[in-house]
């Protein structure tokens, strides 16, 4: 993993700690090469992505200053559902439809870049949150980076074993956002009595080695769905 990967994920724990405050600065870029026995161009790159991402903000000539997201805890999807109703203070059930592994199809292929003999898993799932079926997720993981998973994993929380079983860190991932008309099969795992507008999230996901192990589609409530972001302009 490159230094200012590790950098990066040190720097935003300490940030999303408060050991950084929100509006204070951060040290200068010699004192951190210094502590983390590095370059400052590491220093540079490792901050960049922290910009990026909206937890920090620069000021010519006088520093970098901590800029915690608005609402970073409950927006952050990169924790799981699971995560986040906790944090929340909501109660989550998980009602699992479908787990096996098979052949990945070619569309699954193309969106994991897996070789054609690679297995995925094929999860679906109803997340039912304070009583309520809210979401449904359908998942494919490959098999080769996410070993090990089984029914009580899936039961419960699939990214809390990605970082606290396997070790690994979840660092990224592109969503595209679209709504739609629930079909049968839709209404039905959802509970409604008749058709409704539903929110279908596309995401494929990376860890912070690179590596695409996620690809998946979850389908919301319209009236259960949040989400925010920020939006940072370069000059």
């Amino acid at each position: 993993m490159p230094k200012y990967i590790d950098i990066y994920n040190e720097l935003k724990k300490r940030i999303v700690s408060g050991y950084y405050p929100q509006n204070s600065q951060l040290p200068e870029g010699k004192k951190l090469a210094f502590f983390f026995d590095c370059s400052e161009l590491t220093i540079t790159r490792a901050l960049n992505i922290l910009v990026k991402e909206g937890f920090v903000v620069r000021k010519r000539g006088l520093g970098s200053f901590v800029k915690v997201p608005f609402n970073a805890s409950f927006t952050n999807h990169l924790k799981g559902t699971t995560a986040r109703c906790m944090e929340s203070g909501q109660v989550i059930e998980t009602r699992v439809i479908e787990f096996f592994a098979l052949p990945a199809s070619e569309e699954i292929q193309e969106k994991l870049q897996l070789s054609s003999d690679e297995m995925v898993y094929s999860i679906m799932r109803v997340r039912v949150i304070n009583g309520i079926p809210s979401i449904i997720e359908r998942t494919y993981m490959p098999v080769r980076i996410i070993p090990g998973l089984n029914n009580s994993t899936v039961e419960h929380s699939i990214y809390n074993y990605i970082t606290e079983g396997l070790g690994y860190n979840v660092h990224s991932s592109h969503m595209i956002v679209t709504a739609n008309i629930s079909n049968e099969q839709q209404s039905e795992l959802l509970e409604l009595s008749v058709p409704e507008v539903v929110i279908h999230v596309e995401q494929t996901a990376y860890l912070d080695n690179g590596k695409l192990f996620e690809y998946s589609i979850a389908t919301h409530r319209y009236n259960t769905f949040k989400f925010a972001t920020e939006f940072i302009r370069y000059n």
